[in-house]
Parts: structure tokens; C-alpha cells; sequence
């Protein structure tokens, strides 16, 4: 694993299962390596907010993405530990599951920004997209609008990333 390297998770339990049948995506969470030597990655959980967390801990399967475009990775990993402790955004991941259902409905909102979104709370695909976005100056997800309106499984369709490692 390297460095900026993106986890993206295949939850089968609960609100992981909604978020994949919601997003028509295998993935239901994401986080990124920080560092590999010390197995760490960060990301935003609910009921936990943006945290470190031990990848060796890790015990749902996940696989390994990484960016087929340079970027910053230092910036990228300086954003990523200066949200630490930051809130999860209930309603913005809330907001995201609403236009995700919409769409599955056949009524597309594209480009429909969350307005009541701020910038110290997190989901994990929001956190992912900022990170790289606002701190490596990669916009990971170029067909999608905005960070507020971003999936793990928008993430994993991202012509700038590629698969690595299936676990």
C-alpha cells in the first residue's frame, strides 16, 4: 500500500447495504492511507466524526484504489489531518442519500449542491474528494458536481483512479 492510496470498502451489514443499493455501487465506504508504514488511514465515520484509523484493524473487505494523475499528495495528506476530530455530516449524507433515490426514480438532480452544507463536518466520499481535490489539486471525480454530491461507488467509476488490489 502507498501513501494517498484509496480504500474503498464492500459493507454488507445495514446502512452499508442501503449506501450500495442506494448508489448501485458494490462500495459503501472509503478512506485514504496516510501512512503506510504506520498502517494508517483517516476517514469520516458516523457516530466517530473524521478519524485515524489502524488498517491492520480493519476487518470488513476492502479494495485498493490509487491515482492515475500526480498530485500533491503531501497537501493532500495535510487536508486529510487537519479535518481530524471534525464532525460527521448526518445531513449532508442524508441529503446525498435523497438525490441518490431520486435518480433511481428517474428524477435526476445533477448538479444539485447540498446548501446547507458546511465546511467542518464530513461523510467519507465527501472528506475522499476534498482531500484530493482542495489539497492535492486533483479533482478526483470530474463527472461528478460536487463534493456533496459524491459516492464511494462515484469514486470507484473515476477514470483518474485505477484498481490495484482486490482483498
Amino acid at each position: 500500500m502507498n501513501t494517498g492510496d484509496i480504500l474503498l470498502f464492500k459493507g454488507e451489514e445495514g446502512i452499508a447495504r442501503v449506501i450500495r443499493w442506494g448508489t448501485e455501487s458494490k462500495y459503501s465506504h472509503v478512506a485514504v492511507c496516510v501512512s503506510p508504514e504506520m498502517n494508517l488511514a483517516i476517514e469520516a465515520m458516523a457516530w466517530k466524526g473524521v478519524r485515524a484509523r489502524d488498517i491492520r484493524k480493519i476487518k470488513e473487505p476492502y479494495d485498493i484504489y490509487r491515482t492515475k494523475t500526480p498530485c500533491k499528495l503531501d497537501s493532500t495528506i495535510s487536508y486529510l489531518v487537519d479535518k481530524l476530530n471534525s464532525s460527521y455530516d448526518y445531513f449532508g449524507v442524508f441529503f446525498l442519500g435523497i438525490l441518490k433515490l431520486l435518480a433511481k426514480l428517474g428524477i435526476p438532480l445533477k448538479n444539485t449542491a447540498n446548501k446547507w452544507q458546511k465546511d467542518r463536518d464530513y461523510f467519507c466520499s465527501e472528506l475522499c474528494y476534498e482531500a484530493f481535490h482542495k489539497g492535492g489539486g486533483l479533482n478526483i471525480v470530474p463527472d461528478v458536481g460536487e463534493s456533496d454530491t459524491t459516492s464511494p461507488g462515484d469514486i470507484a467509476k473515476s477514470s483518474l483512479i485505477e484498481l490495484v488490489r482486490e482483498k
